[in-house]
């Protein structure tokens, strides 16, 4: 059985379109399969128009009811958490994920991959801006990240079920379930796609806006602790400027020179500060990542 997994807020315009298309898709499929909508609490017609849908035979209907709003990821994560597929989608309702895609990552999973992630090629009528921002924000999680995530990659994945059950043992608030899902493991491979422009409406996250900023945030910290590592390394760099400035001192004879002992100073004490945040930062670093549950090893398979 296929699971697709909605994650959604106020579509009721797209929901009747979705259905369509995700049915004429699934009926090329020789699969039974679910399909969950997890409503993030949406102020919207959603709801009814979910209900109302007549089932088809093959498929089955789940509407998982958010209590408030918390989010895109913890909607999928609450997903997971109810799907039963061999194999489980994550999608939105918006339409800029064609579902068509969906072919073409079952092929993948048919033939043993574990997670297929789907690459945009391009984005079409997307705000340059939003482009430029996200393509920055890409680069700036890898060059810190200790796994790679791959760029123009959102969260429209399949991931099998055996990755699937490490991942709902995963208990950390503010999950980045991009990473997460990359942090598993098992064979990974693409899907290349063209994102197409929203069907009705705007982003329910906007560009400046704080759901985003949380999830920029969760992809910098969350498998990372090189700003801690940075903080060392100013820390290193601000104690060897300050004994560069003492040994200038004594050998120009400037040891009456007030400046030059107020700038040391003031060098020494700051780096020495920020050698005391850096060495609590490295303990709660630790805390962490002993506290986000993530096993601290997969395995993939064992032959005897």
């Amino acid at each position: 059985m296929i699971s697709i997994i909605f994650s959604f807020y106020n579509e009721q315009e797209s929901l009747p379109v979705l259905f369509k298309r995700i049915r004429d898709v699934m009926s090329q499929e020789n699969e039974q399969y679910e399909l969950i909508f997890v409503n993030d609490n949406s102020t919207d017609n959603s709801s009814q128009i979910i209900s109302k849908q007549e089932k088809i035979p093959g498929e089955s209907i789940i509407a998982v009811n958010m209590s408030r709003r918390f989010g895109v990821e913890e909607c999928f994560m609450a997903g997971i958490e109810v799907a039963q597929g061999d194999a489980v989608i994550l999608m939105y309702v918006d339409m800029q994920d064609p579902p068509e895609t969906i072919h073409e990552m079952l092929a993948k999973w048919r033939q043993g991959t574990d997670i297929v992630h789907t690459v945009r090629r391009t984005r079409i009528g997307e705000n340059p801006a939003k482009i430029l921002i996200s393509n920055i924000a890409y680069k700036w999680i890898n060059a810190t990240a200790d796994i790679e995530i791959p760029r123009n990659a959102g969260d429209f994945k399949l991931i099998s079920r055996r990755a699937v059950n490490y991942i709902r043992t995963f208990t950390e608030t503010e999950p980045y379930l991009r990473g997460l899902i990359s942090w598993v493991g098992f064979k990974q491979d693409y899907v290349y796609y063209d994102l197409q422009p929203r069907l009705y409406g705007n982003s329910k996250v906007p560009l400046f806006g704080k759901k985003a900023l949380k999830v920029l945030l969760s992809g910098l910290v969350s498998f990372s602790g090189f700003p801690i590592y940075l903080i060392i390394f100013l820390t290193c760099a601000g104690l060897i400027g300050s004994l560069v400035i003492l040994l200038f001192l004594f050998l120009s004879n400037q040891l009456q020179n007030p400046l030059g002992w107020i700038t040391f100073f003031l060098i020494t004490l700051w780096a020495i500060t920020m050698g005391a945040v850096s060495i609590i930062g490295v303990y709660i670093l630790r805390v962490y990542q002993n506290t986000t549950h993530r096993p601290p090893y997969i395995i993939k398979d064992i032959t005897r």
